[in-house]
């Protein structure tokens, strides 16, 4: 029997073409016993949303990249942020000085900034000239007498069971512990010679600043838009005027804090009273922990000499301080701003943890910088707020 050969009438004899170039999927629609392959190619807008998509991704991608560099150079370069702030305090001072000068002797800017250093190179240094030898042997004396002072103390809360109680639960300073600790100080040097560069760095900064402050102020104004340019150059202005008048409140407040303290601890017959005096005139550039730091070597000093002596030092202490914060920062404020006490500590405190004795200094200005610009480019830029009128508080009285 032959092989049976089945035809298939029916068949579609059309051939099936290839699917055009760059076709995604192929649907088969069946007609019968025919089959048609039709293509189909994306539509323009699928394409388009998808590389606009991964266009905005790759945005993404880069800006997120560009600020997480962006930060960390400025963590890294932080410190030297903060001696160019310094240096613009300096130079806000120097400023100010000079203008003075300029309007006593109509002598111009440049004349008038130029006799304010002649002038102050030659004070500090007759300064030095004079009492320094004497200031260094007080100082000298001062940590001699703090020592014995705190070895006098602790024999007498040894003296009571209480005392010596609570002085044996305190930890002991080991030999290994005291021997790193000897180790360390030899540091010091290297400390003191790395403040003492960024001091000169810092005045000269300054000083540049001072002497042309224009330049820089129209460079900062050309990175800001044209429409906002005006209020750009208001809130300069505003910043300037309040770290101006915190500034010569603050060595106002120094100078008088050193000018009391010194007469007041002399008439008391507590010793180092000039050097005491001018210790506490230096801090109290640190509103609110200069000034309690400073009550400690006074009353160490004075307690040498007899318990009651310190009780009257300490008290005296704190009668000029009441003084001070009550009569003169008050009147300073007016013409900048004014920072709450507990943010003013805080900001401190943060800036030691994170930069030191450096944070501790500038803490402060840049608390009152921050304050002026979060008051004119926040609360009445974006939240509309003219800060003319009184905010309701629930603390207000019912």
């Amino acid at each position: 029997m032959g092989a049976i050969t089945r035809s298939h009438p029916h068949r579609s004899r059309s051939r099936a073409w290839p699917a055009p170039t760059g076709a995604l999927n192929h649907r088969h629609h069946a007609a019968g016993n025919n089959v048609v392959l039709m293509s189909a190619d994306p539509t323009p807008a699928a394409v388009g949303g998808a590389t606009s998509l991964t266009r905005r991704a790759f945005n993404v991608t880069g800006v997120v990249t560009a600020m997480f560099l962006l930060v960390l150079v400025l963590w890294k370069a932080l410190e030297v942020l903060l001696l160019m702030f310094a240096g613009v305090l300096v130079a806000v001072l120097l400023c100010f000085f000079s203008g003075v000068v300029s309007r006593c002797t109509r002598l111009p800017e440049g004349w008038s900034l130029t006799l304010v250093l002649a002038l102050l190179l030659a004070g500090s240094s007759a300064a030095v000239w004079m009492v320094g030898p004497g200031v260094a042997h007080e100082v000298q004396a001062l940590m001699a007498g703090m020592a014995e002072s705190i070895e006098d103390l602790e024999a007498m809360l040894r003296a009571h069971t209480f005392g010596a109680y609570a002085l044996d639960t305190l930890p002991q300073l080991d030999v290994t512990e005291a021997q790193q600790v000897w180790a360390r100080i030899g540091g010091v040097s290297a400390t003191v010679f790395g403040a003492l560069a960024a001091f000169l760095i810092t005045l000269f900064i300054g000083v540049f600043f001072a002497y042309n402050p224009r330049m820089y102020i129209e460079g900062l104004l050309r990175l800001v838009p044209l429409p906002r340019r005006e209020r750009a150059c208001e809130v300069l202005e505003k910043l300037g005027n309040a770290l101006r008048w915190w500034l010569v409140g603050q060595l106002i407040s120094m100078v008088l804090l050193w000018l009391s303290t010194w007469l007041v601890l002399h008439l008391l017959g507590v010793p180092l009273a000039f050097t005491l005096g001018l210790l506490t005139g230096l801090l109290t550039f640190i509103p609110y922990l200069g000034p309690l730091i400073a009550v400690v070597p006074i009353a160490l000093v004075a307690f040498l000499e007899s318990p009651a002596l310190c009780l009257m030092a300490v008290g005296a202490y704190f009668v000029i301080q009441n003084i001070e914060s009550n009569v003169i920062m008050p009147i300073v404020f007016e013409k900048t701003v004014s920072i709450p006490p507990a943010l003013s500590v805080a900001s401190q405190l943060l800036m030691a943890s994170l930069l030191g004795m450096l944070g501790v200094l500038l803490a402060t200005p840049l608390l009152a910088a921050a304050m002026v610009l979060a008051r004119m480019l926040y609360v009445q830029d974006v939240l509309g707020d003219p800060l003319d009128r009184p905010v309701a508080s629930p603390m207000a009285d019912d």
